[in-house]
């Protein structure tokens, strides 16, 4: 079992490399070991390229005969964006394959267990569950809930303010808290705000590629959108939002924006353009992760405004939270908190955070947790 741990714990190591790549696709590491010695690693890379089971075989070659392969996710046995890694498994003469968990895919689902072990490969799972759970839980939520994995991210003071009573927030965090959050924006499909931000901010919505991925021909496949929720496609025509061609753009509206003008956008500045239907004064955000899920968005960023953070907080839509809290104090009736509408009235209904990564980047303290929606 020990031994079991060390690969696979390799192969999750190896997975992480794809993190903000293969989305909506999972991360996933494998290793061919024979004997005690690794004789092939490989890792998803991009969304589109051979999954980790292919590149770990391909280092292998002939070593692979005979061989155990680890993975941190059951091999996949259809035929997607690229060929099935079960087929590739039985003819390289793999002996036995140890993962962490089954895919959740229906068209995997332990099928591609059961293909292995008809065709005399022993196959053994549930090593380090856990860990491997955590890391592909975006993909866990895209797949058995058809929606994108939500974090919430926003900047605060220490009294809980996002912007003053003007609605200004620049700067509350630091340099150092702003180049790490766009180190962040790597991590996710699309970065989502309302269109009082962009407005008010001019911001671009960039991300920073972490500095281990150099490889042009990888980071050209990164997959990004800026989606704006904008009711009445109210967007300027200039601001740094445009200036970024490696990303594209999504305008959410309303059904009662003309056509007209929906198609200027599309023609003359390449947007996609997403009607969807108001209730009770705000745009149907379910509708929209389903909209978000049809074209293979996997994981969002919420920025804000504050009006943005309540329409999802009153839908329940938010897996995780990232707060930067700031050494300031704002203070003010008028100033904005992140969060506004009806809040809980007892603190026994209080929606709890659990946390699992804080630190300090200089004066800003982070906090990164999961959002523990009841019901």
């Amino acid at each position: 079992m020990r031994e079991y741990k060390k690969f696979i714990k390799e192969a999750l190591k190896l997975a992480e490399k794809g993190k903000g790549l293969v989305s909506p696709n999972p991360m996933v590491g494998a290793v061919i070991v024979k004997g005690s010695q690794i004789v092939g690693k490989g890792w998803h890379k991009a969304f589109g390229m051979p999954h980790g089971e292919i590149e770990a075989l391909k280092e292998a070659g002939d070593k692979a005969k005979g061989a155990t392969l680890y993975a941190n996710l059951e091999p996949c046995c259809h035929y997607g964006k690229t060929p099935p890694c079960t087929k590739a498994i039985i003819e390289a003469g793999i002996k036995e394959v140890i993962c962490s968990i089954e895919d959740p895919n229906p068209l995997v689902a332990g099928k591609g267990i059961k293909e292995l072990e008809k065709n005399g490969i022993a196959v053994r799972t549930n090593i380090l569950r856990e860990e491997a759970e955590v890391l592909n839980r975006p993909y866990i939520t895209y797949i058995t809930k058809k929606r994108p994995y939500i974090i919430w991210k926003w900047a605060q003071t220490i009294d809980g303010k996002i912007a003053t009573c003007k609605g200004s927030s620049k700067w509350i965090t630091g340099q150092d808290t702003r180049d790490f959050v766009k180190r962040l924006r790597f991590e996710v499909d699309g970065i989502v705000v309302g269109i009082k931000t962009v407005i008010r901010d001019n911001p671009s919505l960039d991300y920073i590629a972490p500095a281990y991925q150099t490889k042009k021909d990888i980071l050209n496949r990164k997959r990004y959108w800026k989606i704006i929720i904008d009711p009445y496609l109210k967007i300027p025509e200039e601001g740094k939002i445009w200036k970024n061609h490696n990303s594209k753009i999504l305008l959410v509206v309303s059904e009662k924006v003309e056509e007209e003008r929906i198609r200027y956008f599309i023609g003359e500045r390449g947007c996609d353009v997403v009607r969807v239907p108001e209730e009770q004064g705000r745009l149907n955000l379910k509708l929209l992760m389903e909209e978000l899920y049809k074209r293979e968005i996997g994981i969002i960023m919420v920025e804000g405004g504050s009006y943005t953070f309540t329409s999802f907080w009153e839908e329940k839509l938010a897996d995780e939270v990232m707060v930067f809290t700031a050494n300031k104090i704002l203070g003010g009736n008028t100033s904005l908190s992140p969060i506004a509408g009806k809040g809980r009235e007892c603190i026994s209904e209080a929606v709890k955070v659990e946390y699992y990564e804080t630190k300090m980047l200089r004066d800003d303290f982070f906090i990164r947790g999961r959002i523990c929606f009841q019901g």
